[in-house]
């Protein structure tokens, strides 16, 4: 499921819009440093390639479709802007210690599991917004139970309510998160 905000960025981006464009550089910009600069180690190398991968976004606006996990075209556009960079650094590298660990780090970006944490960093943030939008009685029963591990008659007892009202609020979130997160997992 492509979320909405998401999707109203990557339309407006596409359509041209500069404050839309940097007011997500400016949201997403350090998120993309540090992303990169796991894998550079080296912080000024880093910054230049995440300017390099917004400034490639906005070169490539119009080919972004807006019904895509934005957020993970942009990691995925800082992916291999590093993955560049360190194959440079591996040509030009005399030191046989420093070329396993840009080797080493080249086959860490390569991997699946890259791409599996930048899915994973989607979805966490998904799971976050719809904990926000369910309405206050919905979430604070189901945190109480999910996270905090309590019975509904613990929650019940504590909230002064009986645990069939909180087995209906529990229900009620579960029925938001499936709707919310099934769009989501039929894209991957």
């Amino acid at each position: 499921m492509v979320d909405n905000s998401y999707k109203f960025i990557a339309q407006a981006i596409k359509e041209g819009n500069e404050k839309v464009f940097a007011a997500f550089m400016a949201s997403e910009f350090n998120n993309i440093v540090h992303f990169i600069n796991h894998f550079v180690k080296h912080f000024e190398v880093a910054n230049d390639l995440a300017q390099e991968t917004f400034i490639s976004l906005w070169f490539s606006r119009e080919t972004i479709d807006p019904n895509q996990n934005f957020r993970s075209y942009i990691f995925r556009i800082a992916k291999n802007k590093s993955l560049n960079q360190l194959r440079q650094q591996y040509m030009w590298c005399t030191d046989s210690l420093e070329k396993k660990n840009i080797d080493l780090s080249i086959n860490t970006l390569k991997s699946e599991q890259v791409d599996t944490e930048i899915m994973a960093l989607e979805l966490e943030e998904l799971i976050e917004r719809t904990y926000s939008q369910l309405p206050t009685t919905y979430r604070e029963s189901f945190i109480l139970s999910r996270k905090m591990g309590m019975t509904y008659e613990e929650i019940a007892e504590s909230k002064g309510l009986s645990a069939k009202t909180i087995e209906y609020h529990i229900s009620k979130a579960l029925i938001f998160f499936r709707k919310r997160l099934s769009g989501y997992f039929k894209i991957f």
